[in-house]
C-alpha cells in the first residue's frame, strides 16, 4: 500500500530526485505498477503521482494524460527519468492541487505545449508531444522530481504554511 504524506512530513519532496539506471528499471517496476494502480483508482482523486510523494527519491512518475478534462478514455503511463525537452511560448493557467498539499488549490500558469523524453518499463526511449491539460500534468510531476511544489509557482504569495 502506498503511503502519501503531506509536504511537511516528507522531506524527500524538497530534494532533487536521482536518475534511475536502466539496469535498475526492473527493481522499481513493482513500485511503478502500484503508483499506476493508485492513480487509476477513482477513489484517490488523482491522475498523477511522483515517486517522491511515496518516499522514493527517484525519477519515476505515473500519469494519466487526458486530451481534455472531460476525456474519459485517456492513456496511462509509467515514466522513468522523464525530461522536458521543449516548451511552447503559449501559456495556460489552471487551478492545481496536489496529494502532498491537501486542501490547497491555486492557479498556476505553465507552458501550453511541451515535448518530453522518458523511458518506459521496458527501457525503451519514448518522445511525446503534449498539449494542455496533459502538458500541465507532466510539468507538475516533473517539478516534484526537481524538488518544486506547485505552490512555488503561485504568483500571489498569500500562502501561510511555508
Amino acid at each position: 500500500m502506498l503511503k502519501i504524506e503531506i509536504w511537511e512530513n516528507n522531506k524527500i519532496l524538497r530534494n532533487k530526485s536521482l536518475e534511475i539506471k536502466k539496469t535498475d528499471f526492473k527493481k522499481y517496476l513493482k513500485l511503478a505498477k502500484e503508483m499506476l494502480k493508485y492513480i487509476k483508482n477513482p477513489d484517490n482523486n488523482s491522475v498523477w503521482l511522483a515517486a517522491p510523494q511515496v518516499w522514493k527519491n527517484i525519477r519515476l512518475i505515473a500519469v494519466s494524460l487526458p486530451k481534455t478534462w472531460e476525456d474519459e478514455n485517456f492513456p496511462n503511463y509509467i515514466m522513468y527519468n522523464p525530461e522536458i525537452l521543449e516548451f511552447s511560448q503559449d501559456k495556460e493557467t489552471m487551478e492545481e492541487g496536489c496529494l502532498s498539499l491537501p486542501e490547497i488549490r491555486e492557479e498556476v500558469t505553465r507552458p501550453k505545449k511541451i515535448k518530453i523524453k522518458y523511458f518506459d518499463e521496458k527501457a525503451k526511449e519514448k518522445i511525446l508531444f503534449l498539449d494542455y491539460p496533459s502538458s500541465a500534468i507532466i510539468q507538475h510531476e516533473i517539478d516534484h522530481l526537481d524538488w518544486i511544489l506547485f505552490t512555488d509557482k503561485v504568483k500571489k504569495k498569500n500562502l501561510t504554511f511555508f
